[in-house]
């Protein structure tokens, strides 16, 4: 099992013994980019297609891994204080009337949110391939999980 994490299908066929890059599939937006208009075909149709995986390491910057993680975990402490406060006030009559187990429960669902950036910042010139194999399929389940989440509460 190969983990993908990107979904970008860069289209480069043949042209005059040459590779020209002619566009880019992006699947996480599902959008199209045809970057030349000048695709060139030999014969009447188009040619056979054939799928050539090309894998490739994708690095993030230590820098901004740092201050993305160093935002998220001020973010996870924040939250972390406001389910606090909320459990220790939930006899309170604001707090009552705002429906503190609702808000326990989209506090909880932020801070997991909150998690899945760290596994989504890690890449493989952090973590072993195998463990980010691991993770990547995890942090994919875990957005997933979180969209379809999400769609339920509305």
């Amino acid at each position: 099992n190969n983990a993908v994490c990107f979904a970008v299908i860069v289209l480069i066929p043949s042209q005059k013994r040459k590779e020209v890059k002619v566009g880019e599939y992006n699947a996480v937006a599902d959008t199209l980019e045809i970057i030349n208009n000048s695709i060139r075909f030999q014969g009447l149709e188009p040619p056979k297609d054939k799928t050539i995986i090309q894998e490739e390491l994708r690095k993030i910057s230590l820098p901004l891994y740092s201050i993305l993680s160093a935002l998220t975990i001020l973010g996870m402490i924040m939250a972390s204080a406001f389910l606090f406060f909320n459990i220790k006030n939930r006899n309170q009559k604001l707090i009552k009337m705002s429906s503190p187990y609702m808000n326990n429960l989209i506090i909880l669902g932020g801070m997991l949110s909150y998690a899945s950036i760290f596994l989504f910042g890690l890449d493989g010139s952090f973590v072993s391939e195998k463990t980010f194999e691991t993770l990547c399929t995890v942090s994919n389940s875990m957005h997933l999980n979180l969209r379809l989440s999400g769609r339920k509460l509305y």
